[in-house]
């Protein structure tokens, strides 16, 4: 019988190329490192004006670090999951999540690369448009996660009851699909939907869901007793 911890932890071309994918803006960083000001724009304001700095050293370690690790780490933990056997049930949306986080990361590394070099690049529309499409895709597809302790909505009662899991995740797609638009909205017309809007979106994204999976699980309860 295939042990499913080794199944998950077995290296495929997918995983090669997010780590091309996460390695490239530091390849990048490299080429123009003399090029980048010593202290660099790493944080942005609602109107996009920075208002926090970073030397480069620092900040292209510190990234390059998480860029990379983040591909290697969501490729190992599932191995250690209780619930490792389910993602088989899911693996084409996990693999799908993982290339969205490291293509969403390494974007916002180039941006910021770009920001310091003196191009024109308008980090407050591209940063909430990948976050509203990253959060669309999830909305689409996050129907069909099983039960599992490293990736979904995991509060106590999603954890306790599948049919409370199954319910819960079925229930938060639209809303976190409303929640992508909404992002995408405050990324293309700024002037109509606020940022303030958007933050209130995702806050309920997850809010929802969690109290959701509370009222199903104690409904479920009731009606077992």
């Amino acid at each position: 019988m295939t042990n499913p911890a080794s199944k998950l932890t077995t290296w495929s071309w997918k995983d090669a190329l997010l780590l091309i994918i996460a390695a490239a803006p530091t390849l990048f960083a490299l080429w123009v490192y003399e090029r980048l000001p010593d202290q660099m724009a790493i944080h942005f304001g609602t109107g996009g004006d920075p208002n926090g700095y970073q030397s480069k050293l620092a900040f292209i370690l510190l990234i390059s670090l998480l860029n990379l690790a983040l591909p290697l780490l969501m490729k190992w933990m599932p191995s250690l999951d209780p619930g490792r056997k389910n993602y088989e049930k899911f693996q084409g949306f996990y693999d799908l999540f993982r290339l969205m986080m490291t293509l969403l990361l390494s974007g916002a590394f180039f941006l910021t690369l770009l920001y310091n070099l003196g191009y024109d690049v308008s980090i407050e529309m591209w940063v909430p448009l990948f976050v509203g499409i990253l959060w669309m895709i999830v909305g689409n597809y996050i129907g069909r996660a099983r039960p599992n302790y490293t990736f979904g909505i995991r509060t106590p009662w999603t954890l306790a009851n599948e049919e409370v899991w199954r319910r819960t995740h079925r229930m938060a797609g639209p809303i976190w699909m409303i929640a992508g638009i909404i992002f995408i909205g405050v990324s293309l017309i700024p002037a109509i939907i606020p940022p303030w809007f958007a933050f209130t979106a995702v806050v309920l994204s997850i809010l929802i869901p969690t109290v959701y999976s509370y009222l199903s699980y104690r409904k479920l309860s009731q009606s077992d007793r």
